[in-house]
């Protein structure tokens, strides 16, 4: 399929806002080094993003919209550091992670981690974070 990007211009709403759309990421889990923690609990992620709509008549083509692998790609690689501080260190670099994609304009994390008892209750973060402007 050819790129037809230069030939795209944005969709704007009402107001000058740009067109989004929603990518759900739900029940992303990976095992985690958190400090102080002899186990490596399996953290469950949550995310919304906000993205930029590429525009009309773009083409099928996984270049021209937000793939959703590229953030399970960041996901995975910050699951894999060593001695994370905690759930609220894990959704803070989740969000910077999300919105360093040009295409994102927004995002919310939740992290959710088990406790490290078997019948203790689980900890975690949330937060919301968007592009500047938008």
């Amino acid at each position: 399929m050819s790129d037809h990007s230069a030939e795209r211009t944005t969709i704007v709403q009402p107001g000058g806002a740009p067109l989004t759309y929603t990518i759900l990421v739900r029940g992303f889990a990976a095992a985690v080094a958190i400090a102080g923690r002899a186990d490596r609990p399996m953290v469950r992620f949550d995310l919304t993003l906000t993205v930029t709509h590429p525009g009309p008549g773009f083409p099928d083509d996984i270049a021209a919209v937000m793939s959703y692998e590229d953030i399970v790609e960041d996901l995975r690689r910050l699951c894999a550091e060593s001695a994370v501080p905690g759930p609220d260190y894990l959704a803070d670099r989740a969000a910077d992670l999300c919105l360093t994609h040009a295409k994102v304009r927004r995002v919310a994390v939740e992290v959710t981690v088990p406790s490290a008892a078997a019948d203790g209750a689980a900890s975690g973060a949330s937060l919301t974070r968007a592009q500047p402007g938008a």
